[in-house]
């Protein structure tokens, strides 16, 4: 059994009872150990497995009100964009239990900021970001469980996006953005428009 597994395994038995821990530590026989670290494996995974799904569709993002880049292709920056906010409500409909299905169609996107053109070739053009060029996100969802079906349309701006963002490991590019879904998410599950696990 390779360190790494052995460190997994101890954790994990000592999480289910520190007495079992105490006990099982002498135990020598590695077909044990290895039922063992199998088991523990797959309580770290099956989290995953009861948990919503997420379904998000970019609608005619040509017409977005800005979504451009800087330093650097519109593609390229528009396909990291789009993979980033999937991830983003895939976390949160992860929350959800399961066999909840959230489907989101995004019909507008204006980053936080504003481009300013440089001279010479595009890739100078840099984003600027003041209070007054706020990010907003137009979208429609529909939130399905059993028998429930709930459907909305969102037009969310933040006008304090720059206030409660700090400096820390945590940030992501486009934080501010983020901030604002997951606040949103947030306020249904308090107000129970989407249940949790």
């Amino acid at each position: 059994m390779k360190l790494w597994q052995h460190f997994v395994l101890k954790v994990f038995i000592y999480k289910l009872n520190p007495v079992i821990h105490r006990h099982i530590s002498i135990i020598g026989d590695s077909k044990v150990k290895k039922i063992l670290l199998s088991l523990s494996l797959l309580a770290l995974t099956v989290s995953n497995v009861w948990a919503g799904e997420a379904k998000i569709t970019w609608q005619n993002p040509e017409k977005y009100s800005d979504i451009r880049a800087s330093h650097e292709r519109e593609d390229r920056f528009q396909e990291r964009l789009f993979k980033h906010f999937d991830k983003v409500f895939t976390d949160l409909a992860a929350q959800l239990p399961s066999d909840a299905k959230l489907e989101i169609t995004v019909t507008d996107f204006d980053l936080a900021g504003e481009i300013n053109p440089r001279p010479g070739s595009r890739y100078n053009d840099i984003r600027i970001i003041k209070e007054i060029y706020s990010p907003k996100i137009t979208f429609n969802y529909v939130f399905s469980y059993k028998d429930q079906i709930v459907s909305g349309a969102e037009n969310l701006r933040d006008l304090n996006f720059m206030s409660g963002v700090g400096r820390s490991s945590q940030r992501t590019e486009f934080e501010y953005e983020e901030k604002m879904i997951r606040k949103w998410f947030a306020k249904l599950q308090k107000d129970q428009t989407f249940p949790a696990q």
